[in-house]
């Protein structure tokens, strides 16, 4: 356990904690910031042209919704507040010690999970393959709640399968934790009861002794009850989480094409690009892990077949390491995964292979739209990617030691390691850019035309004054509020695409510069108030 510690500690080292992989964590650590300023509880981010902007459609955080007086960022309450004692003590570097708490919950989890699903190491492959092979090494230094949602499911799995009343009882407590910080947790558990009621042993075990399903129930109940609660006294409504679920619910019939285009990006997706050719390619590394896990696992294939599986994955990995980016597939970033399709033995671990598979299509229908390229292996279906692992290390265990197994785990370490390189390089990328954009004085506004780089800084955020542009007319609002502000002058960053500057009135240019940031270069123009 203190070795994988260390190596998620060496990952975080190797970046820079004033970033993270996306712009919604930037958005959490606004809030933690903006508490611990203002000594308060309230997940409130504030927001200084309040008055000359109420609806809040410039607010520099975007999606920050207003709740009475409260400008509200975050979409849940434990992460942030678990967050704040730590952020007091050491800063954005302390917030993270919850993903890597997360990720070892993951390991710790997948072994016993291994134990309970007959494992003969004593889960030890699971443990390290979780650990280090699949996105929870990411995830160990993002302040997310994927890692730390992940591990507790996990947890709470493995303490569901071992048996006993008060097992089941903090089985339900853990999951349903789980549950608050990531809704679609609720998924899984469903589809998981649902598979094992086809698992004759299983489905007899727990009619034997329903005081375990209601303990499982109950406790998991009682934590969303009491999250919601707890959320509805603190900034009133319906509470955060339970208004998030809600409005996914109602638009889940909606431009259901483009959810099968999400899910595929978020199940298969290799590059960093959404393009049917692109996609295709991920389909075809999907199916090259599979044939090579059958050939693992023993399974009867023609010779060509089983060949073909390995060097189709390793040569189309070796396309995708050419550059750094985001792996945004669950699959592609967990091929031990592939095991878990390809020959889960019959039982407890098939059941829960195909809960990981039938879960797909639900979380599909119900998660976020668009922008799901820009991250790392399918953040809302890592728990597929995770169970279907710790089947598929299950499996091979029980199978003798074979170089298609160890290619399997040799690909998933190498993904996992890549992933780790492009953390430390995003978040070092945006950290130097951000800095760079606020080293101005205090009395200049910024307003940023990229609609999540506001969130991206949410380490600094309240230092400096921003607002959020987008459209040149948006642009032009923004601009307007700094002049009713009485503002003198403000920049305007936006991506250098050669075009000209924009033009606002009452306002004239007065220079520019230039920063780099991510392998592009952005503009920041300067006017001053005429």
């Amino acid at each position: 356990m203190l070795a994988l510690a260390a190596v998620y500690l060496i990952v975080i080292a190797a970046g820079n904690t004033h970033a993270w992989s996306g712009s919604d964590a930037g958005g959490k650590v606004a809030t933690i910031r903006w508490m611990d300023q203002h000594h308060s509880l309230k997940p409130d981010v504030g927001y200084w042209a309040a008055r000359w902007d109420p609806q809040g459609d410039h607010h520099p955080l975007i999606y920050t919704t207003r709740h009475g007086r409260e400008w509200v960022q975050v979409t849940s309450l434990p992460f942030v507040y678990a967050g704040l004692p730590l952020y007091k003590v050491a800063g954005t570097a302390g917030i993270l010690l919850l993903p890597v708490v997360g990720s070892l919950l993951a390991a710790y989890g997948a072994r016993r999970l291994a134990i309970a699903l007959g494992s003969p190491g004593g889960g030890r492959w699971a443990f390290w393959v979780v650990g280090l092979g699949t996105p929870m090494l990411f995830y160990a230094g993002d302040f997310w709640e994927h890692s730390m949602a992940v591990g507790l499911a996990l947890v709470g799995l493995a303490l569901a399968f071992e048996g006993g009343v008060w097992r089941a009882l903090v089985a339900g407590l853990v999951v349903g934790l789980a549950a608050v910080l990531r809704t679609e947790v609720l998924i899984y558990v469903a589809a998981v009861g649902v598979a094992l009621l086809f698992v004759r042993e299983e489905r007899e075990a727990w009619l034997r002794r329903p005081a375990r399903v209601v303990a499982v129930a109950g406790g998991l109940g009682a934590v969303v009850v009491a999250n919601t609660l707890i959320e509805r006294a603190v900034i009133g409504g319906g509470g955060l989480r339970a208004t998030r679920a809600g409005e996914n619910l109602a638009t889940a019939g909606a431009g259901v094409p483009r959810r099968l285009h999400d899910g595929a990006i978020t199940g298969f997706g290799l590059f960093a690009d959404g393009r049917t050719g692109a996609l295709l390619l991920g389909g075809i590394l999907v199916v090259g892990l599979v044939l090579l896990a059958r050939r693992a696992l023993g399974r009867r294939q023609p010779q060509l077949w089983r060949v073909a599986g390995g060097g189709v994955a390793a040569a189309l990995y070796a396309v995708r390491f050419a550059s750094v980016g985001f792996i945004p597939g669950f699959f592609p970033t967990t091929p031990v995964s592939a095991a878990g399709v390809a020959g889960p033995p019959p039982g407890r671990a098939r059941a829960l292979a195909v809960a990981a598979v039938i879960a797909l299509p639900a979380v599909w229908l119900l998660q976020w739209t668009g922008q799901l390229v820009p991250q790392w292996g399918g953040r809302y279906v890592l728990l597929s990617g995770a169970l279907l692992t710790v089947v598929g290390v299950t499996a091979l265990e029980a199978r003798p030691r074979s170089a298609a197994a160890g290619i399997l785990v040799a690909l998933a370490v190498a993904v996992a390691a890549y992933g780790a390189v492009w953390h430390a390089q995003r978040t070092r990328g945006v950290a130097r850019a951000v800095a760079d954009i606020e080293r101005v004085p205090r009395e200049v506004v910024t307003i940023s035309r990229i609609a999540h780089l506001g969130r991206e800084g949410g380490a600094w955020y309240g230092r400096n004054r921003w607002l959020n542009g987008g459209s040149p007319s948006d642009t032009a609002a923004a601009a307007a509020i700094a002049t009713d502000a009485g503002v003198r002058t403000i920049e305007v960053v936006e991506l250098d695409e050669g075009a000209r500057p924009l033009t606002f009135d009452h306002w004239s240019e007065s220079g520019e510069r230039f920063v780099p940031f991510l392998g592009f270069r952005l503009r920041v123009t300067r006017y001053s108030a005429t």
